[in-house]
């Protein structure tokens, strides 16, 4: 499709985000997997040890998930010049600031 009303920077600014959702969210896995592993060397045998054992191989499951679709988005990224002012922009809006 070719795009009449979309302008780069939103597109540009998109993706930023998408990027940035994904670091939060392998963040929080690896938290979670940290987490996980710390109890698991705290923890006896037991139903509730496999639950977090099970727990923890799929948060793992889920991190390298993330990982391929953030390295997916990585891709399209064509402009870095482009890229790091859409960072900048996005980051700015997180942050509820104007952009320079």
């Amino acid at each position: 499709m070719q795009y009449t009303q979309l302008q780069q920077s939103y597109c540009d600014d998109v993706l930023a985000e998408a990027i940035y959702s994904r670091e939060v969210e392998y963040f929080h896995y690896s938290f979670d997997a940290g987490n996980f592993a710390r109890l698991l060397n705290a923890m006896p045998a037991g139903a509730y040890r496999s639950d977090i054992e099970a727990r923890l191989a799929s948060t793992i499951e889920q991190m390298g998930n993330v990982e391929l679709i953030y390295n997916a988005l990585l891709e399209q990224v064509t402009d870095a010049d482009a890229h790091a002012a859409a960072v900048l922009r996005t980051t700015a809006k997180r942050n509820n600031a104007v952009p320079n």
